[in-house]
């Protein structure tokens, strides 16, 4: 599995990525918070060990954004020196799925791990929704076999609409969810890559799913009866 490791002490980084990959693991270290942010632009994780306290930004605005990118199924710990209740309890409502307190006790590092991945199960790398067929590892996009070419932003559209089929999306949430970083950015953006989705995945019926604009509210992916 590819880890994330956000942590402004290198050496204690250094550490905790030695310690993965001595359990077959990849892990790639990060000294701040929007380096990491930046990275899921062009690659995935499988897991985020986050410190609480970082150089430009705080451990808790960095987990919100990786929900809001990569959503609830992907584990997210945090490494802090705050040990108190409430530091414990603000973590976990905030969404994080566990803590470890720092100094860190490896041992007790790597058998939360393996406990939090064994809740989680294995990770499904390839989705099927009709004639479309979504690789999430490799972040490919294939329509009836044959490879689409999505931009960054097409695939992250996709996959959100493909993972809510029946359910309407706001503009706003698309906006926020996709687009959270960009500066100058208005839901013509989202107009504008949702139509040409419709024309790359064959989303007026070509493929089995149907994409509609709900006037006033957003957009709906749903299948087409009889495919």
């Amino acid at each position: 599995m590819n880890f994330a490791v956000v942590e402004d002490s290198r050496s204690q980084a250094e550490v905790l990525k030695a310690l993965l990959k001595s359990e077959g693991h990849q892990a790639e270290i990060f000294a701040e918070g929007r380096a990491c942010l930046e990275a899921l632009q062009t690659r995935s994780f499988d897991c985020f060990i986050l410190d609480w306290t970082l150089p430009d930004m705080e451990g808790m605005e960095v987990l919100r954004q990786v929900r809001a990118q990569c959503g609830w199924e992907v584990p997210v710990i945090f490494c802090t020196a705050r040990t108190d209740e409430e530091a414990a309890s603000d973590i976990l409502r905030a969404g994080a799925d566990d803590y470890i307190p720092k100094p860190i006790r490896y041992m007790e590092f790597m058998a939360r791990i393996h406990a939090l991945l064994r809740r989680r199960g294995p990770r499904i790398g390839t989705l099927n929704f009709g004639g479309i067929e979504i690789d999430l590892d490799g972040r490919r996009i294939r329509l009836a076999g044959v490879d689409v070419d999505l931009t960054q932003r097409e695939f992250e559209l996709a996959v959100i609409l493909l993972k809510n089929i029946g359910r309407v999306l706001s503009r706003d949430e698309l906006l926020t969810s996709i687009w959270s970083r960009d500066s100058g950015v208005d839901t013509r953006t989202v107009d504008t890559h949702a139509s040409r989705l419709r024309k790359k995945l064959g989303l007026s019926g070509e493929s089995g799913l149907m994409l509609s604009s709900v006037y006033g509210q957003g957009y709906r992916l749903d299948t087409v009866q009889g495919s």
